[in-house]
């Protein structure tokens, strides 16, 4: 296992650990329509796209998929599935820490794995999620905003 998976492992389980008992009892998610991301990089290249313009569907067992422009100006589509977790707030206002496990296309490589931890902010019907995108290889370490519309 590489440094950065295990990196991103503690940091799940730290994040996990914060969010106290209810930690084990992941969040009833519902269906929702995502947009794209705005995207910071970790090494500033002005080359890299930061408007990821694109469409996804979370279902409401937490299945997601959609598709985006990505920062190396290529579309990618991508799949996985997302687990939430209250750190407080009620079920319409809250501050969540979450994880999306899954897989994306359209980079150089092919088709990556990914353990993305977030951090969300809801007020229903309106999400908006900040993702971590560690370093993978030689890829820069990305914070993307993503907004989400629950119905």
């Amino acid at each position: 296992m590489g440094a950065v998976m295990k990196q991103t492992i503690v940091f799940l389980a730290l994040l996990i650990s914060l969010a106290g008992a209810n930690a084990y009892a992941s969040e009833d998610l519902g269906p929702a329509l995502v947009t794209g991301f705005e995207s910071w990089h970790s090494n500033n290249r002005d080359d890299l796209n930061r408007h990821n313009t694109g469409i996804g569907f979370r279902a409401e067992d937490g299945w997601t998929l959609g598709t985006y422009y990505n920062s190396i100006r290529k579309w990618s589509v991508y799949a996985g599935r997302e687990w939430q977790w209250r750190l407080f707030g009620d079920s319409e206002r809250a501050m969540r820490i979450g994880v999306v496990g899954g897989a994306v296309s359209g980079y150089i490589g092919g088709v990556k794995a990914l353990v993305l931890p977030e951090m969300i902010i809801a007020w229903k019907p309106i999400e908006m999620a900040i993702i971590v995108i560690p370093r993978y290889t030689k890829d820069p370490v990305t914070v993307a905003l993503q907004l989400r519309y629950n119905f």
